[in-house]
């Protein structure tokens, strides 16, 4: 009987077909002897093909790998009988092995039914390379990428601005420094928290709107005033970017916030300054006018006076308009050294030893209810001011203070040196360098936002009507002005307020500078008129009115004269008259000439003649060497005032006085 041929067939079939696996193959019996293997098996691990044949021994191709090294240093036939103790357990496995000569083989086998077990073996090692060179990569990228988060972070944390990250919830997801210390904690102690816990319930009620805006996918901008931890108020602009991924929902926004606060202050001084000049022009536009209406009711009241005869009626009627009327001139001139910066003499002063000195005198200004603290910090540089100004500005500081704190409270003037940054100090508009800070502080009931923005405008008071003038802190603002320094105040209501100075030092001073050399027209003397023995004076005023006064003073007074109403008719008559020894003229006249240029051309064309020159301005505009010496008169003026600059220009006028 013959056998069926079909079973060998097919196991040849079989054979055949490994030989088209990309894997090597193998099949082991339950006695771990070779049943069937196909060549890429021998070529993955670079076997010989003597070891191959039916019945080979498992043990015979692991002493192989062992020899070469695959399983690391150590004894051949223990390494040996190790993995064949193993494979006698006939378990399932998986594993991956790198090899002596850098190739990697992945091993999968598997038990059969009836004993002995089926393996496959993969060369990886080019897709274990490509792992290994995409991991590189990968990590690279992820240095890389964490290198640019601290950057960002190292950048955000340096910005001038407060900078989060919140999602729809309001809750923080990110926050740099600057944004977690004005609420006075740390990036790591609010990240994670929502907004309501972290910003002040008032700040969320003004936000809230803005937030709403955003999370509607709305770029937003808009200013406030923050109230935050310890009852500090910033003012912030802060900008609000909606997050949109590629969805187009809008799942947060980012926030920017920058302090504006110094520069709303830089501003309002600004507005500040703009107004002191636009009152300083209109000051000096109307006091020439107002000075020659009281010339003339000084002048008509003081002779009346003179004149009348009944004491009653001159104490009644004409001494209170007298007095009346030198307090408004007295008004307009100290409007117009406000508004003009006049009579300002800076000098190096210790502002230290100012302050203590300054605080005795307040003993006697204040009540003892209000207590003063002094903070003075050691080595202050010197400070280029006017004392007597630096004295009126701290006393109405005090004042002020005062009224604020009802008349109990602290005052608390420190006194430290700073060294203003080149930032700052184009805010400021100043310069940059070495100053004196002072910080006078009250607790009193403090000022709104509105408030404290006008509190340096002249004739602006928040106290009852008739309780002040509102020209102290003004007075004040143009003290520190005039020495080229800086102040705002800091204030809210029932937080008391605090008044920042800055004064440059004399270092700071000397350095900005800029002194030309004199020339020789200022260094010449001015010429010497030889005064004649009789003379007469003429006098050039345009008005009528104020004419016929001053004419009455100088009659008065034993002086001669012949009377001109503008420069030149003044002029004819010098030319005609040759007895003319004074001319007084009023500075602001109609017509192409002034009192400046006829002062001019009087020193030129009559050198013997003396010139005295007047005006309601605050101070004359005698800014050259030829005006030199030349008297002025500011009106209203008395004929005492009128004596002194006459007598020296007429001998025989000092005989009679």
């Amino acid at each position: 009987m013959q056998s069926d041929p079909r079973p060998a067939e097919a196991v040849t079939h079989v054979l055949e077909g490994l030989e088209h696996l990309d894997q090597g193959i193998t099949i082991f019996d339950q006695n771990l002897k070779l049943v069937a293997w196909n060549a890429r098996f021998m070529k993955v691990y670079g076997y010989p093909e003597r070891l191959a044949f039916p019945g080979a021994d498992f043990a015979s191709f692991i002493e192989h790998n062992a020899r070469l090294g695959d399983y690391g240093p150590g004894d051949v036939a223990a390494q040996v009988a190790e993995r064949v103790a193993t494979a006698r357990k006939f378990l399932p496995h998986r594993f991956q092995r790198t090899r002596s000569d850098g190739s990697t083989i992945e091993v999968a086998g598997n038990p059969l039914p009836n004993g002995g077990f089926v393996t496959t073996y993969t060369d990886v090692t080019e897709i274990t390379r490509q792992r290994a060179r995409l991991q590189a990569l990968i990590e690279q990228t992820m240095r890389k990428l964490t290198e640019s988060e601290e950057r960002l972070a190292l950048i955000a944390d340096e910005v001038p601005a407060g900078i989060a990250h919140i999602d729809r919830e309001l809750t923080i997801l990110y926050a740099n420094k600057r944004f977690a210390q004005a609420y006075q904690k740390r990036p790591s102690e609010i990240v994670g928290r929502n907004a309501h816990d972290v910003l002040h319930p008032r700040t969320m009620e003004e936000s809230a709107r803005f937030f709403e805006q955003v999370r509607r996918g709305v770029q937003v901008d808009f200013e406030m005033r923050l109230e935050l931890p310890g009852g500090r108020f910033k003012d912030v602009r802060t900008l609000l970017r909606p997050e949109k991924p590629s969805s187009g929902e809008v799942i947060g926004f980012y926030l920017v916030s920058i302090d504006v606060t110094r520069r709303k202050a830089t501003m309002a001084a600004l507005a500040r300054s703009q107004k002191m000049d636009a009152l300083g022009r209109m000051a000096s536009g109307i006091s020439h006018d107002f000075n020659n209406l009281l010339t003339i009711i000084l002048g008509n009241l003081v002779h009346f006076a003179e004149e009348l005869k009944d004491g009653a009626l001159i104490d009644e009627f004409l001494t209170p308009s007298i007095s009346a009327a030198r307090r408004g001139s007295a008004l307009t001139k100290r409007l117009l050294t406000l508004a003009r910066r006049e009579h300002h003499d800076p000098v190096p002063t210790e502002i230290g030893e100012a302050i203590t000195e300054i605080c005795r005198l307040l003993e006697s200004s204040i009540p003892a209810t209000v207590i003063v603290e002094q903070r003075i910090s050691p080595d202050l540089p010197l400070a280029l001011v006017d004392r007597g100004q630096l004295e009126m500005a701290i006393l109405n500081l005090a004042l002020n203070a005062r009224d604020a704190t009802g008349g109990e409270g602290r005052v608390t003037i420190g006194l430290s040196p700073y060294v203003l940054p080149v930032e700052e100090a184009e805010l400021l508009r100043i310069p940059a360098g070495d100053y004196v800070r002072i910080i006078f502080a009250d607790d009193g009931c403090g000022m709104s936002p509105e408030q404290a923005e006008r509190i340096f405008e002249p004739f602006y008071t928040s106290k009852a009507a008739g309780s002040g003038s509102g020209l102290g802190l003004s007075m004040v603002y143009g003290f520190v002005q005039q020495s080229n320094g800086a102040i705002w105040v800091e204030s809210a209501p029932g937080k008391g307020a605090s008044f920042t100075i800055l004064l440059p030092s004399v270092a700071l001073a000397a350095a900005q500078e800029t002194t030309p050399a004199p020339s020789e027209a200022d260094t010449a003397e001015a010429p010497e008129a030889a005064a004649p023995e009789t003379g007469l004076v003429l006098l050039v005023e345009d008005d009528l009115d104020v004419r016929r006064t001053i004419r009455r003073k100088i009659a008065g007074i034993g002086y001669p004269l012949v009377e001109a109403s503008d420069a030149a008719e003044a002029l004819g008559l010098l030319q005609q008259v040759r007895d003319i020894a004074i001319v007084v003229s009023d500075i602001d006249m109609p017509g192409p000439l002034d009192g400046i240029d006829l002062a001019r051309l009087v020193r030129r064309g009559f050198p013997a003649v003396q010139m005295v020159l007047m005006s309601g301005q605050a101070t004359a505009r005698l800014g050259d060497a030829e005006l030199a010496g030349v008297p002025f008169l500011r009106k209203p003026f008395s004929a005492e005032d009128l004596v002194g600059v006459l007598a020296p220009a007429h001998p025989s006028l000092k005989e009679t006085t």
